[in-house]
């Protein structure tokens, strides 16, 4: 017997049904049920697929010994409720004594509340992975079982202490309604001792339970406050690394898949899912172009995916026993941030495919397709919403709908960031080639267009008042790292590049000074912005090619800086290609502020600016990804 007619021996045997009876011409007959079954959206893949009986007798086979276990508390841990003020002292005390503490502590249940209120209020807008009214019923359940003594699952304990963490550590420089209840100094003690346990937690959990959403959930909102408190830190990425493992564990990424049992549950559920796996899939995906020991890699293959992507409605939307109506994108929600951060995220998997991970390589890449994928950074800036869009015009237009959601300030101001920053990571490579090969003008162009950008969405900010929710995200570390890899291009321009015609030199020198300056202003509230200074420093010292003063040309004289227009060089083109877009206005303020450099930046310019073009070019690659590391 031939190992087929084996195969199909025991497909019949594990299914139980009859033999297939042949009929001339026609081919086997199958019931009508297994013919139901078979019944997937592609008829070229029905034929092949198995009968849904077999399959489900091999995935239960398949998952054998991969099933959950028991659940028990994080072993050696009790949980007790005080007052912020006292776990604001219990943290100092373990801080001072460098002592583990054995005791997980939770606020009261009113001053949760309210923390819980200041985290939904400022800080969920940018990290929409929770159904507001699930997370409130869960915090009310936890509190209630922690009163009757009754058993709580680790996984619901790490998220509610996750957003504990993330709304404390905002409160430390935006208490907003909160101030009358809490201090700065209280909620900044207690956020420190909730970041710890809340990772201690998420470990436990991961240890002794089987994966569960909300395990998911409170690794997405504790990576993203490590990322804004500590930058690409090895315990952020190892979060959003989790997260993904995670939420493959639950095969989120077969939420839609055919045969899926997606069908069967609730909309809210479904929903939820979608929107949590495609945030990991986002941030993966952004992980492999912002610099780091990840760069250039991702962990999830688009191929691999059966998800379909989150709808454009409200929370409110999402009601059981009815299909909420999509909505079309011009229509604000609160995942239209979400929406346009997912079309972001794959043009960034795109520029990752196509990149070499060793400039050494960069012959290997065909320029035009660099051209390509810059077209698509620029579609995607020119079709996001009016509400998105940074220019003044757009700003106006937009006033009614900041007035209906406040919070959409700061995600406008994040997607124009994070798309202009990724923009200059494509061309970065090219940037400092363009001294050596005119051919690469255009990369010098783009990325100095998407740097000032950077730069004046920074400025809008500052015309906030201080104190304000938007002057505390002006300081914020997400925003300062955006800041810092915009002065990289344009101190690496100034260093590397000569002025083009109708170029100044002082104005270009103005610009990084203020670039500079924007981030230490920031250095009060982000530890990020003077490691960023500082290593900026540190890599221009080591990569300084040692020649004597003589050896430096004569620097150039300064002129009062002035409002310049930067002409747009032509695209490279294949022939009969596309047309250039017309010239770039990169028109700047002409106020004097050459008199006011940092220190640091003078430190910069003395040591290094005029050395520049002296270094070759593997030297300014090196330079490059040194910079990279230390994100």
């Amino acid at each position: 017997m031939s190992v087929l007619a084996r195969l199909k021996r025991l497909e019949d045997i594990v299914i139980g049904r009859t033999p297939i009876k042949e009929t001339t011409g026609t081919g086997p007959e199958i019931s009508s049920s297994v013919a139901l079954s078979r019944t997937i959206p592609s008829p070229s893949v029905a034929c092949l697929s198995p009968a849904s009986e077999y399959e489900q007798a091999v995935q239960n086979l398949e998952g054998t010994g991969v099933g959950p276990v028991p659940w028990v508390l994080p072993r050696g841990h009790d949980i007790r409720m005080v007052s912020i003020r006292q776990i604001s002292l219990e943290a100092a005390k373990t801080f001072h004594s460098q002592s583990t503490s054995n005791c997980l502590c939770l606020p009261p249940r009113a001053e949760a509340s309210l923390l819980l209120d200041h985290y939904f209020q400022h800080i969920d807008d940018l990290q929409h992975v929770v159904h507001v009214p699930t997370v409130r019923n869960m915090m009310q359940n936890l509190y209630a079982n922690l009163e009757q003594g009754l058993p709580i699952l680790p996984s619901e304990l790490a998220l509610l202490l996750s957003i504990l963490a993330s709304s404390s550590n905002l409160a430390m420089y935006f208490l907003g309604d909160i101030e009358p209840s809490f201090s700065a100094s209280d909620v900044a003690q207690a956020s420190s001792l909730w970041i710890n346990t809340t990772l201690e937690v998420i470990e436990s959990s991961r240890r002794t339970t089987p994966s569960q959403l909300e395990d998911v959930q409170a690794a997405i909102i504790l990576g993203f406050l490590l990322f804004h408190s500590e930058g690409f830190s090895t315990r952020a990425r190892h979060l959003f690394a989790g997260a993904v493992i995670m939420a493959r564990d639950l095969s989120l990424h077969k939420t839609d898949a055919p045969g899926s049992a997606g069908s069967q549950r609730a909309v809210l559920e479904t929903e939820i899912k979608r929107r949590v796996w495609w945030h990991v899939v986002a941030t993966d995906w952004f992980l492999g172009l912002s610099g780091g020991p990840q760069e250039g890699t991702y962990f999830v293959q688009p191929r691999h995916i059966r998800v379909n992507k989150p709808m454009n409605v409200n929370d409110e939307d999402l009601r059981e026993g009815t299909v909420p109506i999509d909505k079309p994108l011009s229509e604000p929600t609160i995942m239209s941030y979400y929406i346009q951060r997912i079309k972001l995220a794959d043009i960034c998997r795109s520029v990752v495919d196509l990149m070499p991970l060793s400039s050494l390589e960069l012959g290997t890449v065909d320029y035009q397709d660099v051209i390509r994928l810059d077209s698509k950074f620029e579609s995607f800036l020119q079709e996001l919403p009016s509400f998105f869009k940074i220019d003044e015009h757009h700003i106006r237009e937009s006033e009614p709908v900041m007035r209906r959601y406040p919070r959409m300030q700061v995600q406008r101001l994040t997607l124009g960031m994070i798309g202009h920053t990724r923009r200059c990571k494509l061309h970065q490579p090219f940037l400092i080639r363009r001294a050596v090969q005119r051919h690469y003008d255009y990369s010098r162009h783009i990325s100095l267009k998407s740097a000032r950008a950077v730069i004046r969405m920074k400025t809008l900010i500052r015309l906030d008042e201080p104190g304000s929710f938007m002057a505390a995200v002006a300081k914020n570390t997400g925003v300062v790292y955006h800041i810092f890899m915009a002065t990289i291009v344009l101190v690496m321009d100034l260093c590397f590049n000569e002025a083009a015609e109708g170029e100044d030199d002082a104005a270009r020198k103005a610009e990084v000074a203020e670039a500079c300056r924007m981030l230490e202003e920031a250095k009060s509230q982000s530890g990020m912005a003077h490691e960023f200074l500082e290593s900026l420093l540190d890599v221009l010292r080591k990569h300084k090619v040692h020649l004597q003063a003589s050896d430096l040309p004569a620097p150039r004289a300064a002129s009062e800086p002035s409002a310049q227009q930067l002409v747009q060089p032509p695209i490279p083109l294949d022939p009969g290609g596309q047309q250039a877009p017309p010239p770039y206005d990169s028109t700047w303020g002409s106020e004097d502020i050459s008199q006011h450099y940092l220190s640091d930046f003078d430190e910069i310019w003395k040591e290094y600016v005029e050395l520049g073009p002296k270094m070759g070019m593997p030297s300014w690659d090196s330079l490059f990804s040194d910079l990279d590391s230390r994100m």
